[in-house]
């Protein structure tokens, strides 16, 4: 008897650790402690290409057009190594690593640049294809594809494969539980990011008023951290909650990589 409630309670355990509250909280934990790594490099990257691209437009030197495209592109490519290193990261931090190799991630982000970029264009076009019969299979296979851009970023495998990885992944978790989770962590990030631009637009009205340069650049620098936050925040919790379904198909998951492989 004393057996089948240490079982009873293991299990229980185990579930609450799956929670979309424990996943959040975990998120925004690491989102803390964590923002020099995830949150400094990015701002000073996207501070610098807009001041350039708007020293360019301001001079109305010739060739500004062109070089605002090429650091439109740098940016964009950036951007999709610095995610792909995020979810790195918090895969080292999920498997019990206390350092982050900045430098490591950012190659490792690098090197997946065209692995992430095939897979997140190849899912959606598929499912902008399955919302041209109905609203609803287009919906359906964006929750069911979420995963796929993490496939790619964490276990080297893209396009259809990540694909169908994502949906054997998400429909044994749960449809309905990653719809719920997606729901409710975008409903109170929403609601509280609301809050915060109100907060943010007061006080940069009260500054305004003394000042007006200094109140637009109040609330420049306000709504701007207020965006990287949760943006960061997201991208966390998107990685931890990918990590978490991996480990709970992961019979299944290693089966389905293998048959993949080996139809190669």
């Amino acid at each position: 008897m004393l057996t089948w409630v240490r079982i009873f309670y293991s299990l229980q355990n185990a579930m609450q650790q799956n929670t979309t509250d424990f996943i959040a909280k975990t998120a925004w934990d690491v989102t803390k402690t964590r923002w020099k790594e995830m949150m400094g490099l990015p701002v000073a990257v996207v501070a610098i290409t807009f001041v350039v691209i708007g020293l360019l437009v301001q001079t109305g030197a010739g060739a500004a057009v062109a070089v605002a495209v090429v650091l439109y592109i740098a940016l964009v490519v950036f951007g999709i190594a610095f995610t792909t290193a995020v979810s790195k990261w918090c895969s080292d931090l999920y498997s019990g690593a206390k350092e982050l190799d900045i430098e490591g991630g950012l190659k490792y982000g690098l090197s997946r640049f065209w692995g992430v970029l095939g897979t997140s264009l190849l899912t959606g076009i598929k499912i902008a294809l399955w919302s041209l019969l109905l609203l609803i299979p287009g919906y359906y296979k964006a929750i069911t594809y979420s995963k796929s851009v993490h496939v790619s970023q964490l276990e080297k495998i893209s396009g259809g494969d990540a694909n169908r990885i994502s949906q054997k992944m998400v429909l044994s978790s749960g449809f309905m539980r990653t719809l719920g989770n997606m729901t409710a962590v975008g409903t109170v990030a929403s609601l509280f990011f609301s809050i915060y631009l109100a907060l943010a637009a007061l006080v940069g009205t009260l500054f305004f008023m003394a000042s007006q340069t200094l109140g637009m650049i109040l609330i420049a620098i306000l709504l701007s951290a207020g965006v990287v936050v949760l943006t960061t925040f997201m991208l966390v919790y998107a990685a931890y909650e990918y990590l978490i379904f991996r480990d709970e198909n992961k019979t299944e998951l290693t089966a389905l990589m293998k048959t993949l492989a080996s139809m190669k």
